[in-house]
């Protein structure tokens, strides 16, 4: 993994990022966060944190930091950076399972990539790809179905694959989460089989602020012909459209996707307001 910016986090001391080793997580376990940061502001750093923490809980490892070391150390971390837009992620690797002593903690600036205008007009080209999270629950670094996700999009070279399972349902993207439109309804993956996205709970809350409908459910891989059009929804991604799942083709100028689109950039803007007031 590569370290942006001249400095980054490594167990409450700020290191030259010149130095920047993350080798030791190859082995043991990791659970992670990755955060949007715009106008030097971490979007959403409340519910990525509820994340991290529900995450070491569910694979029963145990985070000693606290909210408010993190709520510290993130904003000292962009301002001695002075990066305004980008992405930070948060590491917490225990070297060993057994033994909780043996633990590290990163913070740092990561490469990202943020869609194109033109991506966001037209969509983008997706495959399926049948792998499944171990723990769609926990967000856990070097998952197999990420290892598969990966190879996939590199040999097909799509922006993204949808994952399903052994039966062919639908679950969600190897690093997104992913909806249909048909008529005027939003249908969505169960929680219970996905990691629940920072963006996937915001577009949840839209929906039912905005009274526009909304159904939970597994979704079969026979029912894509019948969508009209999809999206994918992520920390870099926002709301981003699918023009194709391999041979199936989606309508990428839909008006409930464009208006939910735009509830959610007008969500983003509203948070930044509130925390640069």
């Amino acid at each position: 993994m590569e370290c942006l910016g001249n400095y980054y986090l490594h167990n409450f001391k700020f290191e030259k990022a010149d130095s920047f080793d993350d080798s030791f997580i190859k082995n043991g376990v990791s659970v992670y966060e990755v955060i949007r940061i715009e106008k030097g502001i971490p979007l959403f750093l409340e519910n990525h944190l509820d994340r991290l923490f529900r995450s070491s809980e569910i694979i029963n490892l145990s985070i000693n930091e606290s909210y408010c070391d993190f709520e510290t150390l993130i904003p000292e971390l962009i301002n001695k950076n002075n990066i305004l837009q980008g992405k930070i992620k948060i590491i917490i690797h225990f070297n060993n399972e057994t033994n909780l002593h043996e633990k590290n903690l990163l913070i740092y600036f990561t490469p990202h990539y943020f869609p194109t205008d033109e991506e966001y007009k037209n969509g983008v080209n997706t495959g399926f790809c049948k792998a499944l999270r171990t723990n769609p629950s926990a967000k856990i670094l070097n998952s197999d179905a990420r290892i598969i996700a990966n190879d996939t999009i590199a040999e097909k070279k799509l922006f993204e694959v949808i994952l399903q399972d052994k039966k062919s349902f639908i679950t969600e993207g190897s690093r997104s989460n992913v909806f249909f439109i048909k008529g005027n309804k939003i249908i969505t993956p169960p929680k219970k089989d996905v990691l629940q996205g920072i963006t996937r709970l915001n577009v949840l809350k839209l929906c039912k602020s905005e009274k526009i409908e909304l159904i939970e459910k597994r979704v079969h891989l026979s029912e894509i012909s019948e969508m009209d059009s999809a999206f994918i929804t992520g920390t870099s991604l926002k709301i981003l459209p699918i023009r194709k799942i391999d041979s199936f083709e989606f309508n990428t100028h839909n008006i409930t996707l464009q208006k939910i689109s735009e509830l959610y950039n007008d969500c983003i803007e509203r948070y930044l307001t509130d925390r640069l007031s």
